[in-house]
């Protein structure tokens, strides 16, 4: 795992922040956390809406700029390619 945490702002008010290991989002009514075990997809729905879909668990959509579009488009490719080819297991 990292110890650089990688960031992005989708907003004036929203933060994506990834370190590796756990995908967060600061800004909205609660800061929601996604470990990388569940494999959290950031889907782009539309032109202003992002989706996050976990594994397991619930999704989490919310608005983000779209001036800021190939910042998040990157961040997200970034994150995605992070999981490699791991099968998001945790080791025993």
């Amino acid at each position: 795992m990292s110890s650089i945490v990688d960031e992005v702002w989708a907003s004036p008010s929203v933060l994506m922040s990834y370190d590796g290991r756990v995908l967060e989002v600061f800004g909205l009514v609660d800061v929601a956390r996604f470990h990388r075990g569940l494999r959290p997809q950031i889907v782009f729905a539309g032109k202003t809406r992002i989706t996050i879909k976990p594994r397991s668990g619930g999704n989490l959509s919310f608005f983000f700029d779209p001036a800021r579009r190939d910042e998040v488009e990157a961040f997200a490719a970034r994150v995605h390619a992070s999981y490699g080819t791991d099968d998001g297991a945790e080791a025993s």
